[in-house]
């Protein structure tokens, strides 16, 4: 039996861990927001603001057009692009916590990657397949 990352050591970090950036994706999903998705962007630019402040932010967006609108968003409500990097991951819904990055520590071992597919089920993550590729 192959161990599990708990096994080797890793951990999943809690959200106010010390980190490097936060994953955010650019809101796209008409039926996350019925009638009002064009309403959220003042806010959602704002926010990415205030994380500016203090640390990088990665947005994913699924293509040159999406990113181009975000960056107009960001600029035109004063939050500007600047200290925010934008990555072409194609997503179905704005909640990165559901389909982003997810990273595991472990302060004791060599950098090593480890990745899985899943299915996400009303914000629970059903693991399907756990791939090491250590």
């Amino acid at each position: 039996m192959n161990p599990t990352p708990k096994d080797l050591g890793y951990y999943f970090p809690a959200e106010f861990s010390p980190h490097i950036a936060t994953w955010l994706s650019w809101p796209h999903k008409e039926a996350s927001w019925p009638g009002k998705i064009h309403t959220i962007y003042p806010y959602y630019s704002k926010f990415i603001k205030e994380l500016i402040k203090g640390e990088r932010v990665r947005i994913n967006v699924s293509d040159e057009t999406m990113k181009t609108f975000a960056m107009n968003c960001l600029q035109q409500h004063e939050s500007g692009p600047g200290g925010s990097e934008f990555y072409f991951h194609p997503t179905n819904d704005a909640w990165c916590r559901d389909h982003g990055p997810a990273f595991l520590i472990n302060p004791a071992a060599a950098q090593r990657r480890l990745s899985w597919t899943g299915i996400i089920m009303r914000g629970a993550i059903n693991i399907r397949h756990l791939i090491s590729t250590m």
